[in-house]
């Protein structure tokens, strides 16, 4: 009786694995060509995420499911709850490892199938 049940605990009616993808680029002023690699980036995006709202509301998971370091392009997973916060957060970053920089979000889907068409 409930033995393989998975109910979850974290809110009503929010599925556990709703998940958005995201996949933001990063640029830089050309006469200053920025080389970041994978944990760099998603350093800079938790760095963006704590500036806006603080340790606890940067405290949702963001991953890193994919990164062109050519291109400063991204592919973020984060939890549904949270992609307008990051949305938010990618919006105000302004530098990275004090080079001016500009955060675009390119697309945003439910799913990698989605993100890819």
């Amino acid at each position: 009786a409930g033995c393989g049940s998975t109910a979850s605990t974290t809110g009503p009616e929010t599925p556990m694995d709703a998940t958005t993808y995201l996949r933001v680029q990063l640029s830089f002023d050309a006469a200053a060509p920025m080389h970041l690699d994978a944990a760099r980036f998603l350093l800079a995006v938790t760095r963006a995420r704590v500036a806006l709202t603080g340790d606890v509301g940067a405290a949702d998971p963001v991953a890193l499911v994919h990164y062109d370091h050519e291109r400063l392009e991204a592919t973020l997973r984060v939890p549904e709850r949270s992609a307008a916060q990051l949305r938010s957060a990618l919006t105000v970053l302004r530098e990275v490892e004090q080079a001016a920089c500009r955060a675009r979000v390119l697309v945003e889907a439910s799913s990698l199938a989605s993100l890819a068409a």
